[in-house]
């Protein structure tokens, strides 16, 4: 979780990354309360990028 709160350079890139992880969490860990936070924070993370909003990260 650490990920999404560390500055970086490319939202982009946090983005894909964490696009990539979050099928996999969800299927392995489906009843998992972090791998469900993962995904909430994922998509929060896709709708900032997607809007041009990284202050939605906040």
């Amino acid at each position: 979780m650490a990920a999404f709160d560390i500055e970086r350079k490319s939202l982009t890139d946090l983005v894909n990354r964490a696009g990539d992880l979050d099928p996999v969490l969800r299927q392995r860990y489906r009843r998992e309360a972090l791998a469900e936070e993962f995904y909430e924070r994922y998509v929060t993370s896709r709708r900032a990028l997607t809007a041009r909003r990284p202050d939605l990260l906040d």
